[in-house]
């Protein structure tokens, strides 16, 4: 199931920072740049985790994050980008059913992130 970060107001991540703060996390991270404009993402990589691989992408606007991963670990990686966007920011945590979908506010742990995304897909 593919989950998704997503800014609602005006900030953005750019390819080129969020590449490198992937690298110094990740430094045997996979991150390609996709060189056609045409194409609707910017970058895409591949982590490695505790549980698992995240596949991921970032969205040529710089405003969503979309990936793939064990449960604990894509809530881990959650928490890390949130913690790049400005408190103040808007910034929607779902997945591509929209059955889990939940406000990602600043400072939620991993646990947190976890706890939110099951009482939205059940609750």
């Amino acid at each position: 199931m593919n989950y998704f970060i997503i800014v609602k107001t005006g900030w953005v991540f750019t390819a080129q920072e969020f590449s490198k703060q992937l690298r110094d996390r990740w430094p045997v991270s996979l991150i390609k740049e996709v060189q056609d404009p045409r194409d609707s993402e910017a970058l895409e990589f591949e982590l490695p985790m505790e549980n698992s691989k995240i596949y991921g992408s970032l969205n040529r606007k710089g405003n969503a994050v979309i990936f793939i991963g064990s449960l604990q670990d894509c809530a881990e990686f959650t928490q890390w980008c949130r913690s790049f966007i400005p408190p103040s920011e808007e910034v929607v945590f779902c997945d591509e059913s929209m059955s889990i979908n939940f406000e990602l506010a600043a400072g939620m742990s991993p646990a947190d992130i976890v706890q939110a995304m099951r009482a939205s897909e059940y609750g």
